[in-house]
């Protein structure tokens, strides 16, 4: 038993120590939702068809998920124009008390609010942050499950060039 909890230790440290990638599933799959944003207005993710979208589920009260947010911030605002960030809230939290944490946030990109069919083929998650990336033709290309740095995600939209 004891050895068994050293094993487990060890690969869960070897794991965190990993250097961040994406995961690439094979093959893409063609993709699309609409959700509502925090005004209710319709969001369709093949609206953004003809440039990255990088779609990240997160929660208020997901600790890495407020470390990845000035990240995405950053992100949306230098690749404007290639590139979109979409984060879908990934809880039910009252919309007011949403609002009000993106605001104090400063989110720079739009937010919608998870439906309540599961958004195949992005779910079920396996934590948060996870974050999917979609190519300019709309399709699911690759995923990462943890926090990300927009240095990330810039290597990663560099070697899909």
């Amino acid at each position: 038993m004891h050895r068994l909890l050293i094993i487990l230790c060890t690969l869960v440290v070897s794991l965190a120590a990993a250097p961040v990638r994406a995961q690439v599933p094979v093959p893409p799959q063609q993709v699309d939702f609409t959700l509502p944003d925090l005004d209710g207005r319709s969001v369709r993710l093949s609206g953004y068809r003809g440039r990255w979208v990088i779609v990240n589920f997160w929660a208020t009260w997901c600790t890495p998920c407020l470390r990845e947010i000035p990240e995405l911030n950053w992100f949306a605002k230098q690749y404007r124009d290639r590139a979109t960030v979409i984060g879908i809230n990934y809880e039910t939290t009252k919309i007011r008390s949403v609002k009000n944490f993106v605001a104090k946030m400063e989110i720079n990109y739009p937010i919608v609010r998870i439906g309540e069919e599961p958004l195949i083929p992005f779910e079920p998650l396996k934590g948060l942050p996870t974050t999917f990336f979609v190519s300019p033709e709309g399709e699911y290309v690759a995923k990462h499950v943890g926090s990300l740095t927009a240095e990330d995600i810039e290597r990663f939209l560099k070697s899909r060039e």
